[in-house]
């Protein structure tokens, strides 16, 4: 075999290997930069939080602040996890304002753990917190659910949410 052989097999595979990483991807990578100083990273770039709100079906209390958030829609389900803080006797007006009705301690549709992991995504640490309640939005025909926690601490109330949509 001659080194032009070689040289062209070799520039064959390596196409071959590009192209197959190439397919591989699933879409945007985890690090783009969302402009609005409320996304956390992870957040697709081109989502504005009124387009997730009006997507999902919720809305903000006039009186939220410290509003973040983090979404994709790149696969199912497009999902959107959202953290303000609120008044404490604003919080459970807001979820039934919502749909979302209180959970019992028996419920299944609600995961802590889930929400755990996106509430520390929001910087909120549990030992500082305490729960004041969670609620749930039952999955309907088309599978979209949502669930929420009322989170407390000395002076103030975190509400986070989680909302997936099914195509």
């Amino acid at each position: 075999m001659d080194m032009d052989s070689i040289r062209v097999g070799a520039r064959f595979l390596l196409a071959l290997l590009v192209g197959a990483l190439g397919a591989c991807s699933s879409g945007p990578p985890l690090t783009d930069h969302n402009p609005d100083p409320r996304a956390l990273p992870g957040t697709a770039p081109t989502l504005k939080l009124d387009n997730l709100l009006a997507d999902h079906q919720l809305s903000l209390p006039k009186a939220a602040s410290d509003v973040k958030f983090k979404s994709r829609r790149d696969n199912d389900p497009y999902w959107l996890e959202l953290a303000f803080s609120v008044d404490c006797a604003q919080g459970p007006a807001f979820f039934k304002k919502e749909g979302l009705e209180r959970q019992g301690d028996d419920g299944d549709l609600y995961d802590e753990a889930r929400v755990e992991e996106a509430a520390r995504s929001f910087g909120m640490e549990s030992n500082r917190y305490s729960v004041r309640g969670t609620y749930v939005k039952a999955p309907d025909e088309f599978r979209n659910s949502q669930m929420g926690v009322l989170l407390a601490d000395a002076d103030k109330c975190q509400v986070v949410i989680l909302s997936d949509r099914y195509n």
